[in-house]
């Protein structure tokens, strides 16, 4: 129906090579087939059977990721970024296309949550943080309460993720790429230290988010 064009050729299969006659026919006599419509015994199951090296470490490979799987489910810890990400796959890694290794620090830190925000510093126990709460006094200072509620950056909020569709969604946010950086940006500001002119807020997280310069490469210009 289509016009395709065919072409039928015949391809000689074991025909004249000696070794390969003898291995199909050798094949053929396992399952009790014999010449001129005969049928003999079949081939006894061997002793031991060896897998190919390629089928077994498919197979290996399969059952250690389904082995993996169970335990991302069902394991208490990491359950952060479980939320994020509850079937990691190689997308994951194109969230850090792009990034230079301090924002790809930052970005690893706020989707585990594990960063310099009160909240984590006061459950760690950290010298000098005395509470969990945001200045702003309308929660705990969290990546969520700072990026999504906190009054204090309002306008810089509307600047940065504004115009994002999932904005209103710490999840869309942190695990769509343009959206991470748009998030990221501000925060690598406060890292190294850095000042937007006018003396202007310079990120969602300059105020209160103490970064430790162990962790985090600052890559000063």
């Amino acid at each position: 129906e289509q016009n395709l064009p065919i072409e039928i050729r015949w391809v000689p299969a074991h025909t004249g090579v000696h070794g390969n006659e003898d291995a199909d026919k050798a094949a053929k006599e396992a399952t009790g087939w014999r010449e001129r419509g005969a049928t003999g015994p079949r081939a006894e199951t061997p002793a031991e059977l060896y897998s190919l090296r390629s089928t077994l470490k498919t197979w290996a490979r399969k059952e250690a990721h389904k082995t993996w799987a169970t335990g991302w489910d069902v394991e208490v810890r990491g359950r952060t970024s479980h939320r994020y990400t509850p079937r990691p796959t190689r997308k994951v890694l194109r969230l850090h296309d792009g990034l230079s290794k301090r924002q790809s620090t930052l970005l690893v830190q706020m989707r585990t949550e594990k960063i310099g925000l009160n909240d984590f510093l006061f459950n760690r126990r950290a010298p000098d943080a005395t509470d969990a709460n945001c200045p702003c006094r309308e929660g705990r200072q969290t990546v969520s309460h700072v990026l999504l509620r906190c009054r204090k950056y309002r306008q810089l909020r509307h600047q940065e993720l504004g115009h994002l569709s999932g904005r209103h969604d710490l999840r869309d946010i942190l695990s769509e790429r343009k959206a991470a950086a748009k998030a990221i940006n501000p925060w690598s500001s406060v890292v190294c230290e850095h000042s937007y002119p006018d003396g202007q807020a310079r990120s969602f997280f300059q105020a209160h988010a103490q970064v430790s310069t162990a962790t985090v490469d600052c890559e000063m210009d």
